[in-house]
């Protein structure tokens, strides 16, 4: 079993005890999702592998609350709360300028030409190099000032 989801089961059990539904839920679906894929696998995740399982269920969190109208503060806080849950497993998040920083070293560690064909190189370094640091969505914002 790896070392993230022991502890997500940790927490869970103490959510049980506490009686926090909330964290529960949350912590359920990763924890499904992990084991399900120890399962298919035959083996034990890294990390860094468990991570994106956090990350995934995260963005749907996300996209949750921005499809939930705003007349629904009551879901609202609690969709907030379910990320701030998820958000709690990851490792530091990247800054916006250390992803530009991050983007620029590439750049001029293959020498690629500052054009929209070097997105993909640029994409696929950068969220191997930075796995559970960022999401897609963010490189290609700042990827978008850049290019």
């Amino acid at each position: 079993m790896g070392e993230l989801l022991t502890q997500l089961r940790k927490d869970n059990m103490q959510a049980m005890k506490e009686k926090d539904n909330l964290k529960k839920g949350v912590l359920s679906l990763v924890i499904s999702a992990i084991a399900l894929a120890e399962k298919e696998t035959k083996e034990v995740l890294s990390l860094e592998d468990e991570l994106t399982y956090v990350q995934k269920e995260l963005k749907q969190t996300r996209e949750t609350l921005a499809e939930t109208p705003s007349e629904r503060s009551d879901l609202m806080e609690e969709t907030k709360k379910k990320i701030e849950i998820l958000e709690s497993y990851l490792p530091q998040q990247l800054s916006e300028e250390e992803i530009k920083q991050a983007i620029e070293e590439i750049i001029a560690e293959h020498n690629l030409p500052l054009e929209k064909k070097s997105q993909g190189i640029i994409m696929k370094e950068m969220m191997a190099k930075y796995k559970g640091q960022t999401d897609g969505k963010t490189v290609n914002k700042v990827l978008g000032t850049i290019l």
